[in-house]
Order: C-alpha cells, then structure tokens, then sequence
C-alpha cells in the first residue's frame, strides 16, 4: 500500500506543464531613446497538461508584456510578446520579466539586455 501511495505522489509531480523558450535572453542592439522595440519569446510546453499563463511582472512601466490568455497544450508552441518604450530610457537596460504561471518552477524568469543611446543626456 506504501508503494502505491509513493508512486501516485511522484506520478503526480510529473503531470505538470513546462517553458521551453527558444531563448530566455535576448541581447538587442543598440538603440536611440525614443524608440518603441518589439521582441518575443517563442515557447513550448514540455509538460504534459496544459500550461496557463496568470500574469508577467516587470519592473518598469516602459516594459508591456502580452501573453496568450488561453491555456497551451501539452507539445504546443506559442509566444509572448514584449514592447518595450525606450523614451525614458537612459544606458544600459538589463530587464527580467517574471512568468507565472502554473508551472513547478513559478516564477520562470525571461530577460533582455539594451543599451539605449540618450544623445540628450550627452555633455556639450
């Protein structure tokens, strides 16, 4: 009875969704301020039930992520989306958006990293 008790729980740990990302950090070029950049993060699910996608954090009001609002079944590929609004953006950016999700390992972390040319900020 123990045994089967111990394999249902480990059983039960496997059946959960998974991130795949192509790449979880994107390196983007250098870019002018005032510059609206849009970039994405193709995934799949390597789990095997559907994964759901609650909400995605980010740390500056520049950075809007989209996501799909429907669960991604099992082996099923989709993508989230990010613009990112340069205006007030000064150096060198390195942003992680926090996934979560319904995953073992919520929050899953994605970022980018940006230098952003402000040629205003530039002494004369």
């Amino acid at each position: 009875m123990l045994f089967i008790l111990l394999a249902n729980i480990s059983f039960s740990q496997t059946d959960a969704p998974a991130f795949k990302f192509e790449k979880k950090v994107l390196k983007l070029p250098k870019t002018k301020a005032g510059e609206v950049l849009s970039i994405s993060y193709p995934f799949t699910n390597e789990g095997n039930v559907p994964l759901i996608i609650s909400d995605i954090k980010v740390a500056c009001s520049c950075t809007k992520p989209s996501w799909p609002a429907y669960p991604i079944l099992p082996g099923k590929t989709d993508t989230i989306h990010v613009s990112i609004n340069t205006k007030t953006l000064i150096g060198w950016q390195d942003r992680i958006l926090e996934i979560h999700s319904n995953t073992v390992n919520s929050p899953d972390k994605i970022r980018f990293k940006l230098m952003v040319d402000n040629p205003k900020d530039k002494k004369k």
